[in-house]
């Protein structure tokens, strides 16, 4: 009820300074400021540039989020829940939802916030400055992982301690109630008229960037949406609108960046802080140069270093100081302090048309890293190597790929704590698995795993009534993780639990995808399936890994009007198998939604889901049913100017 009512007066303010920004920007903005296009040049005239309207602009976007959760069942509290927050290294099996990992608690959050953008464009140069404007009032666990990611100063994730957040498995309404509100300064740029030149300054996310050698920091919120998919779906994208593309879709860079541009060539030079804990700062320089040839042809070099330091934390990984495994039923689990890390990367990439004629384009992808730290088990640089090659054929609609990876174990292993520690599914089996726990990777880890080497089949027909996109992929350990090799400087298995060296063996992966959406007058219909199989042979029980992941979700959307557009579905999520312990559990998922366009500038997206999960009690293995319900209702209204 207190959370009602503090949302209440929270969208009764909201919207009184929604209209009094909205009235400044509409005084602010320059009459007929929107560039006219040029016409389209002969091949005898130079190229005319765009015209620029010169003064003081506006773009703002004002958006206020309400999240409504309920859940019931024994499963709103896992059994590893009381250890977890004493500091076990294992978060509870429940509650989470399993298509995101974003934790499943009761609870009412209201989130208004408002994005603005000034510009001023004289004739030599553009100058920006970004504002943001935020309250948070309710529930802190549903506000910081199901709405809207917060503006950085008011992010958890980021590291901001604004907000009272703390891991906690509420069971009702007001048990992690907090609020708090801020107004900042964000970033801004100086870029000359024609863009060859600018500096960004503030929070700001990369112009250009080779994910194999960098990516910024994952989002570990989900974007309110109408539609959802497994995290490893083929999908080209879920039902929507672009009023409500999200506002962000991973965490901003803290620093300055520099980007110039010479014909062909793009340079960026930043240097920035990464998401960090309390007590610990984590930073980046990166450099990156990309020839674009155009027509899909480019070149491209990257060097990245990443360090840390502050006091020491505990990780998941063994190669740290004092490391110390474990028994459990989930197999032999590790754990160690690390501070003072360093981590150069340096990669190139080649994209090319093999054979114009015949539609076939290649891809080469090579990196190199290093790695140390103050705080190892047994001192020494680490080193570890990433390789790609892959080829792509198109034939008319349809474009066929084949790909061949190798990420080696110790290639781009610092570990990266978020700003928080993390309320998020950590049980070993879990799959997508979170890199280390609460940590994230300096390199996208989505196609390939650290210490895998294998290959990916797709083929995908795209345009058309009906579009299909399939995919496998099979990728083996490099090596096998044991409690020996683990402890060396910067190794990581990858999702299999520690052996012993006498009982050594490699672990295989393999991945089914397919995703297809039919066109047609009633509608679309769209299937969207993903299949994840973990083996390992094994000699001691306690090193049985034989799990089946399958993953799918079948929506239904349709446009009524070019102003309201509806999607319902079911998906499900299940883990099947054995994983030292017999495994059988899933998430029964039921979403309806729909965004309406209400003016030109104003829109409103509402929606629904339900979620179900059974299974059988995992660990401790405990009498306790896992088994659990919840309801939840987002509603989000954005004006944009």
């Amino acid at each position: 009820m207190a959370a009602g009512m503090v949302c209440a007066r929270s969208l009764a303010v909201w919207g009184a300074f929604v209209a009094s920004c909205t009235a400044f920007a509409a005084a602010q903005a320059t009459p007929g400021a929107a560039p006219t296009s040029s016409p389209a040049p002969s091949l005898s005239a130079p190229t005319a540039a765009p015209s620029r309207a010169l003064g003081l602009s506006v773009k703002a976007t004002f958006a206020t989020t309400f999240l409504d959760q309920t859940t019931s069942g024994p499963g709103q509290i896992g059994p590893e829940a009381p250890p977890y927050l004493n500091g076990a290294p294992l978060a509870p099996n429940t509650p989470y939802d399993l298509f995101s990992t974003a934790p499943l608690t009761p609870g009412i959050a209201a989130l208004p916030e408002a994005l603005m953008t000034l510009t001023e464009r004289t004739k030599t140069l553009d100058l920006s400055l970004d504002t943001g404007l935020e309250y948070v009032g309710g529930s802190i666990t549903n506000a910081v992982y199901w709405g809207e990611s917060t503006i950085p100063t008011l992010n958890p994730h980021m590291g901001s301690q604004a907000l009272p957040y703390a891991i906690a498995f509420p069971t009702a309404p007001g048990q992690d109630d907090g609020s708090n509100f801020r107004l900042s300064i964000l970033g801004g740029s100086i870029a000359t008229a024609d863009g060859n030149l600018a500096l960004k300054f503030g929070y700001f996310d990369l112009a250009q960037t080779e994910r194999f050698v960098f990516a910024q920091p994952p989002l570990p919120s989900v974007n309110p949406a109408i539609a959802y998919a497994p995290a490893e779906t083929l999908s080209s994208g879920l039902p929507g609108s672009d009023d409500f593309v999200p506002l962000v879709t991973q965490l901003s860079l803290d620093g300055v960046e520099a980007l110039v541009k010479k014909g062909m060539a793009t340079f960026e030079l930043s240097t920035a802080a990464l998401p960090s804990p309390p007590g610990l700062s984590a930073r980046a320089t990166i450099g990156s140069l990309i020839f674009d040839r155009g027509e899909g042809t480019t070149y491209s070099a990257q060097v990245v270093h990443a360090s840390t330091s502050g006091i020491d934390f505990t990780t998941s990984a063994a190669f740290g100081a004092h490391p110390w495994f474990f028994y459990t039923p989930q197999g032999v689990i590790a754990e160690s302090t690390l501070r003072g890390q360093q981590q150069t990367i340096a990669g190139a990439s080649a994209n090319v048309h093999v054979m114009p004629r015949w539609n076939l384009d290649g891809t080469v992808e090579l990196a190199r890293s290093w790695y140390d730290a103050q705080n190892v088990a047994p001192p020494g640089t680490a080193s570890g190597g990433y390789y790609h090659v892959g080829l792509q054929k198109r034939f008319g609609r349809a474009t066929a790929s084949a790909d061949a990876y190798r990420m080696e174990p110790n290639y781009a292993t610092i570990v990266l704590p978020y700003g928080i520690a993390e309320n998020q599914w950590g049980a070993t089996w879990a799959w997508p698995a979170p890199w280390l726990g609460s940590s994230y990777q300096l390199v996208d880890n989505t196609v390939v795993s650290t210490d895998r080497q294998g290959y990916r089949l797709r083929y995908f027909l795209d345009g058309g009534p009906l579009e299909v996109h399939a995919e496998f992929a099979d990728f083996r350990q490099i090596r096998p993780t044991t409690t020996l090799d683990s402890q060396q400087t910067g190794f990581v298995g990858g999702y299999f639990p520690a052996e012993l060296p006498a009982h050594a063996t490699l672990g295989t992966q393999k991945r089914y995808g397919f995703w297809a959406t039919w066109r047609a007058r009633f509608g679309d219909l769209t299937f969207d399936f993903i299949d994840d199989q973990f083996d390992r042979r094994w000699i001691s029980r306690l090193d049985n890994v034989d799990v089946d992941i399958p993953q799918y979700v079948v929506t239904y959307s349709r446009h009524f009007t070019p102003r309201l557009v509806v999607a319902f579905g079911t998906g499900r999520y299940a883990m099947n198998g054995t994983f030292a312990q017999p495994i059988e559990f899933h998430e029964q998922l039921l979403f309806a939604g729909a965004i309406f366009k209400e003016t030109a500038q104003a829109s409103i997206l509402a929606t629904v889901r339900r979620n179900l999960f059974a299974g059988i009690p995992s660990y401790p293995p405990l009498p306790i049913s896992p088994d659990f319900t919840g309801t939840q209702l987002i509603v989000e209204q954005r004006y944009t100017i």
